[in-house]
C-alpha cells in the first residue's frame, strides 16, 4: 500500500506518516502522504470488523484532501462501497507471490467539504500560534489555549490558506 502511495506522490516533497493521529487523537490514519495535499489510506483486511469505519470516515473526511480505503477481498470491497463517500477511492489488495498487488476499483476525487476546525487541530499549540503570527492574526493570543488558537485559525483564515499553512507546518516538523 505504501509503495503504491509513494509511486502516486513521487516527484513532490512528501512526508509519509504511518499511524498518524488526527481528530485531536481520536483516530489514526493508517498511512498518510502530506505534500500539496493530504492523502490518507485506511487499510482493512477481509477479516476486519467494519464497526469503526463510520467514525474513521467522519474523521478522515474532515481533514484529508483525498482518502483511500485499501481493502482485501471481493466481498469486503462491495461492503465498503456502501460505507464510504463517493469521493473516497477504493484500492483492492490482492495477494501474489511478489507481495500484495493493488487494483484501483474507484479513483479518488477531491474532498467536497473539509472542516476548517478539524484541519486547524492537526497542528500543535506553538505551531498554531506561529501560523497566526505569520498571517498577522496573533494579537492578544500569545497565552491563548490551543483551542482558542485553533478556533481563530478556523474562523479567520480562508480555507486554502489554512490548508497550505497546516500542510507546510506538518512537513516542517523535525521529528518526521
Amino acid at each position: 500500500m505504501e509503495k503504491r502511495l509513494r509511486r502516486d506522490h513521487r516527484g513532490r516533497r512528501t512526508v509519509y506518516r504511518r499511524e498518524w493521529s488526527i481528530a485531536a487523537g481520536a483516530t489514526r490514519v493508517d498511512i498518510a502522504a502530506i505534500n500539496g495535499k493530504m492523502t490518507g489510506c485506511e487499510i482493512k483486511s477481509s477479516r476486519d470488523n467494519f464497526s469503526r469505519l463510520a467514525s474513521q470516515v467522519e474523521s478522515y473526511s474532515a481533514v484529508l484532501d483525498t482518502a483511500v480505503a485499501v481493502i482485501e477481498g471481493d466481498k469486503a470491497v462491495e461492503r465498503v462501497k456502501m460505507l464510504i463517500p463517493d469521493w473516497w477511492g477504493i484500492w483492492q489488495a490482492i495477494g501474489s507471490s511478489k507481495g500484495p498487488r493493488i487494483i484501483i476499483v474507484r479513483p479518488t476525487t477531491g474532498n467536497p467539504s473539509p472542516d476548517p476546525l478539524a484541519i486547524a487541530q492537526l497542528v500543535r499549540r506553538d505551531e498554531a500560534y506561529s501560523i497566526l503570527r505569520r498571517q498577522d492574526l496573533h494579537s492578544g493570543l500569545r497565552t491563548a489555549t490551543r483551542w482558542k488558537l485553533w478556533n481563530t485559525m478556523a474562523s479567520e483564515l480562508p480555507l486554502k490558506i489554512l490548508q497550505t499553512e497546516v500542510r507546510n507546518t506538518i512537513k516542517a516538523r523535525q521529528e518526521w
